[in-house]
């Protein structure tokens, strides 16, 4: 019985990709796609591959991987925006006191500083994603936790 050489990649529930679905690519051909919480199964060539993965304009560097016959190897892929949260409830609580305090006379002083405070990182860390950072916006790492692994 001959056994295949395999990858078998997951990706991970996110709710920021939610309705997304990542784009899978092995030695830069397209070979499949990832839904959020989905887990695929490619058949590739012994020896060294790349893997990479695309939703929209933003990627992952390319993994390589060295993988024997008959080996199979597991995978997983996500967002590499760790902070999304954190920066999220920043810019929502700074938009918040823009138009909490919009045509009030007794705009209090610290009013200007706590906005750019809460607004400025979290549009320089989306901004970075979006410019310089998106060829690291998703990871894709070896999937120690799997339990066939």
């Amino acid at each position: 019985m001959e056994t295949k050489t395999k990858i078998i990649v997951s990706r991970s529930s996110e709710w920021m990709n939610r309705l997304r679905t990542y784009k899978v690519l092995i030695n830069g051909n397209q070979v499949g796609a990832l839904k959020n919480g989905g887990t695929e199964e490619f058949s590739i060539q012994p020896g060294t591959n790349s893997i990479q993965c695309k939703v929209d304009w933003y990627s992952s560097q390319p993994f390589p991987i060295d993988i024997k016959e008959g080996e199979t190897v597991y995978l997983r892929v996500r967002s590499g925006m760790k902070l999304y949260w954190p920066f999220f409830i920043a810019i929502i609580a700074g938009v918040f006191l823009v138009f909490y305090y919009r045509g009030k006379p007794d705009k209090p002083e610290w009013l200007t500083p706590a906005t750019l405070v809460l607004l400025i990182p979290g549009l320089i860390y989306s901004l970075y994603y979006t410019t310089l950072g998106r060829k690291k916006y998703l990871v894709i790492q070896k999937d120690s936790k799997n339990i066939f692994a």
